[in-house]
């Protein structure tokens, strides 16, 4: 009968800052037609408000059912009580939560407290900080000049500015603060706290085992914040939608919509492992005017609220990284993992190893696949490097090998074995492993830790390996390698790149890699990329590595004292030098070091001709001093200078 359904949380805003959510549970599942009349209904009533979702897809049944709530004033509170009481009678709703807010931060004051800080400039900085500067193809550092700023904080967890340069500010600040001993000096900026109507609400203790509090206050890191969690009871069609709308509420309350500027972060999602009902919510790059421990407060508040609707089994904060996103995501549905804690760790640490496996193996609210994650994790706590940890780290990764075969402790079982010298297992791991990632892993891994052993690892990677790993999207995992064995086993490297099939998608992530070895390993990279097939003309990162390839690989060689290389570099360059004017410059010092004076003049000629930017740099670079004697030389800068003051 009407008045039969149970309303908690229903009563009248305090301030128009409220917002909120509404969470229904109905007695049976609803089709996406009952759904939608059911929120136009109560949109009619002035109890939600619903998005502009012109998607043609047809919404799944859900007995769990949520969405925006619009807080009533006083006198809406009974039309809202009469209009949930009716429609939970004609949709069989038997319980219904309204949770909201009623703070936000204050985003003006923010804008204020930035605009200060950024006032500081380059006053604010140290002279040791180094900012990569482009200069032609090639990156160089160029320090920036010093300052007298420092940044103080109102409370040890307060947040980070929001700017790049704010954050050099403070880690300068930091770091002449250690320096003087904690004795400030200079221009001083406050930071605190900036909320709208007090501060939100907070937990500091929930009704469920939650890991990583309160340690997560003092670890706290705004680029990537985030959480787990799992869920316990009765699954119920639809329960992802609780998550999602307090994952919008969380939100919420960092949005300021007097100030259209204000960009509280720059990413968040929520991801669901429906599998083990598991679902991850994270945001990156949070800068609000609020503390850590009001941040973690307010998520505990939240996951508290959630646990009155549905129980939580766990859950635990997490820094989110992209491994622990990619693991959340996986390939499809069947392929997600989030692990929502630990309690395997748990009982490890305080139990032993044998105790605790016998709970993994006894137990049944985790899967098998979640009890591999936990002891991978715990295997990951012990040193691989040393004799005693590495035992043990193998026979929690071969015990999670046995739960879950497909568990990435295969990766991590080849890398005991790495360190522990023993090559010949770790190859024949690799070749047994279903992902080839492993392949990958094993090479790299004895290129740093067993240099002398590379060799005969390197026949796991074949050309079809090679192939089947750049079609399912690891061209920068096999650049990575690239890069690990020019650092760790140069006189692996050839060996390595002979291996590499002719793939345009290696291209840019080829290039990459040449920018973080040493001179001459850089230049076996680069020649590897000009090697490859060239992609078409036109916007494409793969063409425009291969044109920067051809100039830096000819400065390379020139600066490597292989000038006949330089130039056969020069000339292989010469097609793509109009879409790069940086190749006439090289080519031309290529040329002059093979006294190949005239060409030398031609390639500086077609410099200016494509305005090349840098093109007063060629008149007094060192590597073109045999031009100057050429008085054709300084006519073409007379030139080039009379054009340029007929453009200004």
């Amino acid at each position: 009968m009407a008045g039969a359904v149970e309303v908690v949380g229903l009563e009248p805003r305090r301030s128009d800052l409220a917002r909120g959510i509404i969470i229904a549970r109905a007695a049976a599942p609803l089709d996406g037609e009952a759904q939608r009349a059911l929120w136009d209904a109560l949109e009619t009533a002035g109890v939600t408000e619903t998005s502009d979702d012109d998607s043609d897809e047809e919404d799944p049944p859900r007995q769990w059912l949520a969405a925006p709530w619009l807080p009533p004033d006083l006198e809406e509170l009974a039309i809202q009580r009469s209009a949930l009481e009716e429609l939970a009678e004609r949709y069989g709703l038997e319980k219904v939560w309204c949770i909201k807010v009623e703070t936000g931060v204050d985003g003006v004051m923010w804008l204020e407290v930035v605009a200060q800080t950024e006032a500081l400039d380059d006053d604010a900085l140290v002279s040791d900080i180094e900012v990569p500067v482009a200069i032609g193809d090639v990156v160089t550092g160029e320090s920036v000049g010093p300052g007298a700023g420092e940044v103080l904080y109102a409370a040890p967890d307060a947040p980070p500015e929001p700017s790049a340069l704010a954050d050099l500010v403070a880690e300068a600040s930091e770091a002449d603060a250690d320096d003087a001993d904690g004795d400030p000096t200079g221009e001083t900026l406050l930071l605190e706290s900036h909320w709208r109507a007090g501060l939100p609400p907070r937990e500091d203790s929930v009704p469920f085992p939650i890991e990583r509090y309160p340690e997560i206050i003092d670890d706290y890191d705004p680029d990537s914040f985030g959480i787990a969690l799992k869920l316990a009871g009765p699954a119920l069609p639809g329960e992802e939608s609780i998550v999602n709308a307090f994952f919008a509420l969380w939100l919420s309350i960092y949005q300021d919509e007097r100030v259209e500027e204000l960009e509280p972060f720059q990413r968040a999602d929520v991801v669901h492992d429906r599998v083990h009902r598991s679902a991850l919510m994270w945001v990156e790059k949070l800068s609000v005017p609020a503390t850590a421990t009001e941040q973690v407060g307010f998520l505990m508040w939240a996951l508290a609220r959630i646990h009155e609707i549905v129980p939580l089994a766990w859950a635990r904060f997490d820094n989110v990284d992209e491994a622990v996103k990619s693991r959340a995501t996986g390939e499809g549905v069947e392929d997600a993992l989030i692990l929502a804690g630990n309690p395997f760790a748990d009982r490890f640490r305080r139990h032993g190893e044998e105790a605790a496996l016998a709970w993994a193996v006894g137990q049944s609210a985790w899967s098998r696949r979640e009890l591999a994650g936990m002891l991978v994790e715990v295997a990951l706590q012990h040193d691989p490097d040393a004799a005693r940890t590495a035992v043990v780290a193998e026979r929690l990764l071969r015990r999670a090998l046995a739960f879950d075969p497909g568990s990435d402790a295969t990766g991590y079982l080849a890398i005991v074995m790495v360190r522990q010298q023993r090559i010949p297992e770790a190859i024949a791991l690799a070749q047994g492993a279903s992902g080839l990632d492993v392949r990958l892993l094993v090479i790299g891994d004895a290129a740093e830790h067993a240099p002398g052993e590379v060799a005969q690892a390197l026949p796991l990677l074949d050309e079809a390996t090679a192939l089947t790993i750049i079609e399912r999207g690891g061209a920068e995992e096999l650049a990575d390698l690239v890069s690990s064995l020019a650092r760790h086993a140069p006189r692996h490297l050839e060996a390595l790149l002979a291996r590499l099939p002719p793939s345009p998608p290696l291209v840019p992530h080829l290039y990459n890699a040449s920018f973080a070895v040493e001179r001459p390993a850089a230049l076996a990279i680069l020649r590897a990329v000009l090697a490859m097939p060239a992609p078409p003309p036109g916007v494409s990162e793969a063409r425009t590595a291969l044109v920067m390839a051809w100039n830096n690989a000819c400065i390379h060689a020139h600066a490597l004292g292989d000038y006949a290389l330089a130039v056969e570099l020069a000339d292989g360059g010469q097609p793509y030098a109009p879409e790069n004017p940086y190749i006439y410059h090289s080519a031309a010092c290529a040329y002059a070091a093979t006294g190949q004076i005239d060409r030398a003049l031609e390639q500086i000629a077609r410099a200016i001709e494509r305005n090349y930017e840098h093109s007063e740099k060629m008149e007094t670079d060192a590597d073109l001093a045999s031009l100057r004697r050429d008085p054709r030389f300084s006519h073409l800068f007379v030139e080039w200078r009379a054009r340029r003051a007929d453009l200004n």
